[in-house]
C-alpha cells in the first residue's frame, strides 16, 4: 500500500484527481455529480490540492508528431560537475528542449529535444553540444513513441493506491 502525502490526500481527493487527469476541462459540477459529492466539496478539495502543490495547473497533452515535431531525440548530457545548474538553465532556454530531468549517474541531465525534421534536430543537438560546460553527451534518436498518454497511466496508478 502506498500512502500519498502522509495521508493528507484521501480517497475523495484521489477520485477528484482521477477525474481531472482524465479531462482537465471537466466542470466541478460534473465531478460532483459523478462522485456523488457537493459542488462546494469538490471546489474545496481542488483548492486544497492546489494549495498543497499537488495541482500545478490544468493542461492538455499534445501529440508532438501530429503537431509537426516528428524528429525527436533523448540527449544524455554530462556537464562539468560545478556547472549542472548553468547548463540546465541554458537547456531550458533552448526552444527545442521540451523536457529536462536531473538524474543520478555519469550523465546527470537528460533532455528531450524535438524539431520538425532531422536537419533542424541535428542543429539543435549541435547547439547543446557547443556549450562550454558540457563535457560529453549521448544522443538516442526516437524512432517510435510507445506511450505518450501520461495521464492515462497516472489514472491507472492512482486507482491502485490505498
Amino acid at each position: 500500500m502506498v500512502v500519498l502525502m502522509s495521508k493528507r490526500i484521501d480517497y475523495v481527493d484521489r477520485m477528484i484527481l482521477i477525474e481531472l487527469i482524465k479531462d482537465s476541462r471537466t466542470s466541478m459540477r460534473s465531478i460532483a455529480l459523478k462522485l456523488n459529492l457537493g459542488v462546494s466539496t469538490v471546489y474545496t478539495r481542488i483548492k486544497k490540492l492546489a494549495t498543497m502543490g499537488v495541482l500545478n495547473g490544468f493542461t492538455v497533452e499534445v501529440d508532438m508528431v501530429k503537431l509537426g515535431m516528428s524528429a525527436q531525440a533523448i540527449v544524455e548530457i554530462k556537464p562539468r560537475p560545478q556547472a549542472i545548474g548553468t547548463v540546465a538553465q541554458a537547456l531550458l532556454n533552448q526552444a527545442e528542449v521540451v523536457d529536462l530531468y536531473e538524474v543520478s549517474g555519469e550523465y546527470p541531465l537528460i533532455a528531450k529535444v524535438v524539431s520538425t525534421d532531422d536537419v533542424s534536430l541535428a542543429k539543435a543537438i549541435e547547439r547543446i553540444a557547443s556549450h562550454e560546460d558540457i563535457v560529453d553527451l549521448r544522443v538516442k534518436y526516437i524512432f517510435q513513441t510507445r506511450s505518450t498518454r501520461t495521464s492515462e497511466r497516472l489514472v491507472k496508478l492512482l486507482q491502485t493506491l490505498y
